[in-house]
């Protein structure tokens, strides 16, 4: 009886070891696993701006943009939203320049392939200004409308509001500026002759 009860303890024992042996091993594995998992490198403001060249221009009245813009200063923001009381970014830039006769894409990524880009200092009202903010590419527009401001459906604040292009939060999430709107008669002026003026006028 004794050897038997003897012989029973060996046995949960050599059980236990196999068991713990087991959960050790498996514990390892996790921890190598996790271990391997490699982060993706992320992208460069500069890298995602180099993907967007020109694109189709439209002639039309920028300041006629602007004022049609200030009529949804204050309308709620809402992701994917398309009605004048509740939009976001991408829908309030289509929704204004709708009003106006021209017919941008609903996202904001597509709206960025449209015009030709353009520096801070030669911002003009209705320019475009296109941010990451979110995505690794082009996630957030808004329209310039003078004196460093630009109005937008932003998810800050929850509403259509006016911001400072300057301001940290956006500032160093801009990628780049594009005009898509040219006032009529007004021509694109060529770069090599703006470089020969420019040089010439000093």
């Amino acid at each position: 009886m004794r050897s038997l009860i003897i012989a029973i303890l060996c046995l949960f024992t050599a059980s236990g070891l196999v068991f713990a042996t087991q959960h050790k091993v498996h514990k390892k594995h996790s921890i190598s696993h996790r271990k391997t998992h490699v982060k993706s490198k992320p992208v460069s403001l500069r890298e995602i701006a180099s993907k967007y060249g020109d694109g189709p221009t439209f002639e039309g009245d920028p300041d006629a943009i602007r004022l049609s813009s200030l009529l949804f200063y204050n309308a709620s923001y809402r992701f994917g939203g398309n009605s004048s009381h509740a939009l976001d970014c991408s829908g309030f830039v289509q929704k204004v320049f709708r009003a106006n006769g021209i017919e941008l894409p609903r996202d904001s990524r597509a709206q960025a392939k449209y015009g030709y880009k353009v520096s801070l200092s030669e911002l003009k009202p209705g320019d475009l200004l296109f941010f990451k903010t979110y995505k690794r590419d082009v996630s957030h527009v808004g329209i310039y409308i003078g004196d460093g401001k630009m109005i937008h459906a932003a998810t800050r604040g929850g509403r259509v509001k006016i911001s400072s292009i300057y301001d940290p939060y956006y500032r160093q999430r801009f990628l780049f500026a594009k005009r898509v709107v040219e006032a009529k008669g007004e021509e694109k002026m060529d770069p090599i002759a703006e470089i020969i003026e420019r040089e010439t006028s000093r």
